[in-house]
C-alpha cells in the first residue's frame, strides 16, 4: 500500500499564501470565518474612499487576490481612481480581472510576489494605502514602507486583526482541528488505508474478496472508529467547520476511488493533506498578528503620521471583527 512520505517540506509563508489564493478565495479569512467587504466593514470602506481626491493614486497593500481593490475600482468612486498598484508577497492572479471592464483593467497594476516591507514603488506617490488583514502581519516594516510611498497628507486605511476578535478565536481552533485530522491514526491516515481496498472493490471478483479480507476489515472499522471521534469532536466545537468540511471530502474521495483507481486517490488524499499543512501555517500566524492598540499605536508610530480614526469594527451579530483604522502621513 502507497504511503505518503514520513517527512515533507515545510512550507515558506509566501507558497502556502499562493496555494491559497490561487484557489480563487477572495479573502483571508476561510471555513468559520465568512469575511466580506459588506455591513459595518462596508460602511468603513465607503468612508474612506468617500474621501478620495480626483485621479487619487491607490496602493493595495498585502491584496491577496485583491478585492478591496475590485470592490473600490466598481463603486461609485472609482472614477476618481486614476490608478491602483496592488502588492503580495504571493504570486496572486486575480479571477475577477477577466470579467472586469477595459477602464478597470488598464487602471490595476499588479505586483505579484513583491515584498511590502520593501515596496517596487517610488516615495510621495500615492493618496491612499489600504489593507484588509494585511499589513499587520509584516509589522513596522510595511507601515514605515506606507508612510513612504504615501504623499504628504495621504492616508493609511486599514482593517487589522484585534486580539479579542472572533477570527482570532476561530484561528486557534482550526489550528487545533486540523492536528487532529493529521495524527498518525487520525482519519486521514485511517482513509489512506482504505484506498487500495476501495479501488479492488471496482470489479465483482474484488468486491467478493474484500468480503474475507480480514485486514481490509480491520482497516474499516478503524475507519468508523475515526468517524466517530470526528462526530464527538463536531459536536464539542464552537466553530466546526473544517472538520466538516473534510470529512464531507473525505467520503466523497473514498466513494470515488473504485472509479478513479488507487494511484488517482492517494495523489487527492496527499493533496488534501498538503493543503490542510498549508491552512494550518496560514491560521497559525494570525493570533500573534493580531494586535491591542499599544500594538496599533506602536505601528502607526513606525508609519510616521497622526491617528485620525482608531475603534474595534463589530460583526453584525456584535462580534469584534478588527481595528477600524485611519491615520494621515505627516
Amino acid at each position: 500500500m502507497s504511503q505518503s512520505p514520513a517527512v515533507d517540506e515545510p512550507l515558506t509563508r509566501a507558497q502556502a499564501w499562493t496555494r491559497y489564493w490561487s484557489s480563487g478565495v477572495q479573502h483571508s479569512c476561510p471555513g468559520s470565518f465568512a469575511a466580506n467587504y459588506t455591513g459595518r466593514i462596508g460602511d468603513f470602506w465607503k468612508s474612506v474612499f468617500e474621501a478620495l481626491p480626483s485621479d487619487a493614486r491607490v496602493l493595495d497593500a498585502c491584496c491577496g487576490n485583491a478585492p478591496m481593490s475590485q470592490m473600490l475600482l466598481d463603486s461609485d468612486y472609482g472614477a476618481r481612481v486614476a490608478r491602483v498598484d496592488a502588492v503580495d508577497a504571493a504570486e496572486v492572479a486575480p479571477q475577477w480581472l477577466d470579467a472586469a471592464s477595459e477602464s478597470v483593467r488598464a487602471r490595476f497594476v499588479l505586483h505579484a510576489g513583491a515584498d511590502v516591507a520593501a515596496l517596487p514603488l517610488d516615495d510621495a506617490t500615492f493618496d491612499l494605502c489600504m489593507s484588509q488583514y494585511g499589513i499587520e502581519y509584516v509589522g513596522e516594516a510595511a507601515f514605515r514602507e506606507c508612510g513612504r510611498v504615501l504623499r504628504p497628507g495621504g492616508r493609511l486605511a486599514a482593517v487589522l486583526h484585534h486580539v479579542d476578535a472572533l477570527p482570532v478565536r476561530i484561528a486557534h481552533e482550526e489550528c487545533a482541528h486540523i492536528d487532529f485530522l493529521l495524527e498518525d491514526d487520525g482519519l486521514l491516515a485511517r482513509a489512506q488505508t482504505l484506498i487500495e481496498p476501495l479501488a479492488s472493490a471496482a470489479t465483482t471478483e474484488g468486491r467478493d474478496a474484500l468480503r474475507s479480507d480480514a485486514a481490509a476489515n480491520a482497516a474499516r472499522g478503524a475507519f468508523n472508529e475515526a468517524l466517530r471521534a470526528i462526530k464527538e469532536r463536531v459536536a464539542g466545537a464552537r466553530h466546526p467547520d473544517a472538520l466538516i468540511e473534510q470529512r464531507e471530502y473525505l467520503m466523497q474521495l473514498l466513494a470515488a476511488v473504485p472509479d478513479i483507481g488507487a494511484q488517482a486517490g492517494q495523489q487527492h488524499l496527499d493533496d488534501m493533506r498538503d493543503a490542510l499543512r498549508a491552512a494550518r501555517l496560514r491560521q497559525q500566524e494570525l493570533p500573534p498578528a493580531a494586535l491591542d492598540e499599544a500594538g496599533v499605536r506602536a505601528l502607526v508610530d513606525a508609519f510616521g503620521g497622526r491617528i485620525d480614526r482608531l475603534d474595534p469594527l463589530h460583526f453584525e451579530n456584535g462580534e469584534i471583527a478588527g481595528w477600524a483604522l485611519v491615520a494621515t502621513r505627516a
